[in-house]
């Protein structure tokens, strides 16, 4: 998440070869997905460390247990929804950076 938030994956990219439409598109997808991609792993450390604290480990559970937390809240469909938009970012932002990645040759 501080990762999107910094912009650190910029430094992974070769920016250069973009135009500057598709990057400020590369920038907005790797800010929203990473974002995205943090707050639900969030999720699932407040699952497991919930699971850890009662003693209960069928409270832990990976992707799907947190996107199932996400549902159940007050605007669990809006917030699984943004969840969803935001992986999905994240998914397009990968295929981008298998695009533009910077690749440094072994000697």
């Amino acid at each position: 998440m501080i990762e999107g938030l910094r912009r650190r994956f910029l430094r992974n990219l070769v920016t250069g070869q973009m135009s500057m439409r598709t990057r400020r598109l590369v920038e907005r997808l790797g800010l929203v997905g990473s974002v995205a991609r943090g707050m639900v792993i969030v999720v699932v450390g407040a699952l497991v460390i919930d699971a850890a604290v009662t003693f209960d480990p069928k409270k832990s559970g990976g992707l799907g247990k947190a996107l199932l937390a996400l549902k159940h809240q007050p605007y669990g469909p809006v917030l699984l929804a943004v969840a969803a938009l935001g992986l999905i970012a994240f998914g397009v932002y990968g295929l981008c950076e298998a695009r533009w990645r910077r690749v440094i040759a072994a000697r």
